[in-house]
């Protein structure tokens, strides 16, 4: 797991990359600001970047980015491709479950997450979404289960 600190939303570097993954541009939806996430583990594990995130759950791209606006990690997926870019090394997945977890230390619900983001409130096995403050662009949503217990805060900007 990488760890990461602070929060930015300058112009990111690529942000008008349309790499396609697989024969589809992933350049539809996206969403930038700052993402948040505690793993309730022993001890305790904590990331922070900015991202921004585009496509949709079958295409897509999720990039995080360092206060100063460096790339810090990639991931990107397609039906038959999911990899994660990082320093320089490319590493590729049999899911996006085994990637979310590589990158951030939780496997995250990524199709629930664009419902989320998206306003519907989707169902993810384990997870609860509070979409109540979803208009002034704050999402929160926890893992009750499988232990630990994780928490995603995403602040859009």
């Amino acid at each position: 797991m990488f760890l990461l600190a602070g929060c930015a939303s300058p112009n990111w570097p690529g942000l008008q990359d349309n790499t396609a993954l697989g024969e589809r541009q992933v350049n539809t939806t996206e969403w930038q600001g700052r993402l948040s996430l505690r793993i309730q583990s022993e001890p305790a594990t904590s990331m922070s970047a900015g991202f921004l995130l585009r496509g949709e759950a079958s295409h897509g791209r999720l990039d995080f980015y360092s206060p100063l606006g460096t790339t810090l990690a990639s991931l990107r997926w397609a039906p038959h491709d999911v990899q994660l870019q990082q320093g320089g090394q490319l590493q590729r997945f049999n899911s996006l479950d085994e990637l979310t977890e590589q990158a951030t230390g939780a496997t995250l619900p990524v199709s629930a997450l664009f419902d989320w983001l998206n306003g519907v409130p989707s169902l993810s096995p384990g997870w609860q979404a509070d979409l109540s403050q979803l208009p002034q662009g704050l999402l929160l949503a926890q893992r009750v289960s499988p232990t630990p217990a994780v928490q995603l805060r995403i602040k859009l900007d």
